[in-house]
């Protein structure tokens, strides 16, 4: 009799191992100190591969353009035009002889390319970040190239915002002139949650992941008019419905015009006629509120959330994306039933939650920040220059090179990302000092066979 019970206990521990994390049912909780080595991270580091840096140029000639690149290749040989085409980061032409912007670089980058254009004599500058500040006076510029152009276009500025044609994006747009890519022209972002909190669960992190790119409408002066999110769901491995969305601190709801394309599909998040998130301080935008109700049969597909502003904002009070995102973490209970729980907010480390969100401070997030007594977040945020979303979506329609990922790729279930990334450990030990590219395919870096 005993033997029989022994043999049952294990056959049902098997069954719930097995399935623990799926589609249908929510995932275990897991306490991560008997799955994982628990992290040692210093005070104040709150997980961060990017960072915010500001690119103050001054110009001294009447008119000039300029394009901001973002490139890590540290060697002494200044890119090629090609080269640095896919890294772009922003476009504009100083106002009152300034042209000031911020941008998010991974924190490896040590440097950008400055591209100045006065009357077709370009040159292209290479600048170092100090304390997170890229300083270039126009006196700098070396020209190392000369372009024609028909003199019969060349002071032509059809739509009058005072941007000539061959430097306007939108020549025939008085309100758009040029573009500020979050992370670049050619780049993509991750965002990937567990949704447990506040409980610990196996840190994957693949409960929900998706690649976005930002692109925010300058006009002529370098002001945000608006901008379009795009994003595509890579990972939904979580046993609820989910929904996500972002908080861009310090711009009032009232600041925003209009708001498209959201999907809204199990009522009971409730918009603004603007399209913002009702009853916040902040405007809040809500991608969906159920993740798994965003295929398209069964794929998740490229989508995008477009949001215009009533005036101009200043990029420095907009901010850069992702803003600060966060997953709604809508539950089953114990019955199966769904329960629609809007203030259930999971951020990055040291976030704050929505004005609709709670802080549920307990044993496994005493101080409310988002990272667990063991020294894991609830999510990750990580930027990639090279990969577009579209090249994900390819690469990952194509079979025959299914080993040839370059990019960051989430965990299989069940599978801490210390197990599948073999310097994150190290890397947030270290508070983010070592190994800040731990999550590039750099020799060693990871365990492919570990990886979705």
């Amino acid at each position: 009799m005993k033997k029989t019970i022994s043999n049952l206990f294990k056959i049902s521990l098997s069954i719930v191992l097995l399935y623990g994390c799926n589609l249908s049912s929510p995932e275990e909780i897991v306490d991560i100190s008997e799955t994982s080595n628990v992290l040692s991270i210093p005070a104040g580091f709150d997980f961060s591969t990017h960072q915010k840096v500001t690119i103050n140029i001054v110009e001294n000639a009447a008119y000039a353009k300029y394009d901001v690149y973002a490139y890590s290749d540290v060697s002494v040989k200044t890119p090629t035009e090609s080269e640095l085409a896919g890294k772009l980061v922003f476009s504009g032409v100083p106002s009152n002889g300034v042209l000031k912007q911020t941008i998010s670089l991974p924190t490896y980058y040590t440097k950008v390319y400055i591209r100045r254009n006065e009357n077709q004599n370009i040159s292209v500058t290479a600048k170092d970040i100090l304390n997170q500040e890229v300083n270039f006076n126009s006196t700098e510029a070396k020209s190392t190239t000369q372009t024609t152009s028909s003199k019969s276009s060349a002071n032509i500025d059809s739509d009058g915002d005072g941007v000539l044609d061959q430097y306007d994006a939108y020549p025939n747009d008085p309100e758009k002139a040029f573009n500020l890519f979050t992370p670049s022209i050619e780049g993509s972002g991750i965002l990937a949650f567990e949704d447990l909190w506040p409980s610990t669960g196996d840190y994957d992190f693949n409960d929900v992941a998706l690649r976005y790119q930002s692109v925010v409408y300058l006009n002529a002066n370098g002001f945000a008019v608006g901008f379009d999110f795009k994003y595509q769901i890579i990972s939904n491995r979580a046993g609820s419905y989910n929904g996500i969305g972002f908080e861009i601190e310090g711009i009032a709801p009232s600041q925003i015009e209009s708001v498209t394309e959201p999907i809204l599909t199990i009522d009971f998040i409730k918009l603004n006629p603007n399209g913002t998130e009702a009853g916040q301080e902040n405007a809040v935008i809500i991608l969906t509120d159920a993740i798994r109700n965003t295929r398209v049969g069964a794929d998740f597909i490229l989508r995008t959330v477009s949001v215009k502003f009533v005036d101009p904002i200043s990029t420095s009070d907009l901010g850069v994306a992702p803003f600060n995102p966060f997953l709604i973490s809508n539950l089953y209970s114990n019955t199966q039933v769904f329960e629609k729980v809007r203030d259930h907010e999971v951020h990055l480390p040291n976030m704050k939650p929505t004005s609709l969100g709670v802080s549920l401070r307990g044993k496994e997030d005493p101080d409310g920040r988002y990272i667990s007594q063991s020294g894991y977040p609830w999510a990750l945020s990580i930027i990639e220059y090279s990969v577009s979303i579209e090249d994900v979506m390819l690469r990952e329609a194509d079979t025959t090179n299914a080993n040839e990922k370059t990019y960051f790729t989430v965990p299989k279930d069940t599978t801490s990302i210390t197990r599948a990334y073999n310097f994150f450990k190290t890397w947030a030990e270290s508070g983010g000092s070592e190994y800040k590219n731990w999550y590039t395919n750099g020799s060693g870096f990871r365990n492919e066979s570990l990886l979705q």
